[in-house]
């Protein structure tokens, strides 16, 4: 169960709160300002003190790839990607 949701619920629920809502209402200041607010949130709810610069980079590109893209699957997929990866060597570690 904890890999159903951490594999196909987070990417899905995370791209859709904090690219589409957040990033896409803040992007009327510029994608900058849209980017690093929502992805410092991003970082944030992760709840790492040690993961945070980590986790506002990856959210600047995931921000980045809706913006370029201008749709929501392709940091979905991302995300679910790196959440298969980080997943799969935390398992055989």
């Amino acid at each position: 169960m904890a890999a159903a949701v951490t594999l196909v619920g987070a990417p899905a629920t995370e791209e859709l709160f904090f690219r589409g809502l957040l990033f896409g209402g803040f992007s009327r200041w510029g994608f900058w300002p849209a980017a690093l607010l929502s992805s410092t949130l991003f970082a944030l709810v992760h709840f790492d003190l040690g993961s945070i610069v980590p986790f506002l980079g990856i959210g600047i590109g995931l921000a980045w790839l809706y913006h370029r893209s201008h749709t929501l699957w392709h940091p979905i997929l991302f995300h679910l990607l790196f959440n298969t990866i980080s997943f799969t060597i935390l398992a055989l570690a």
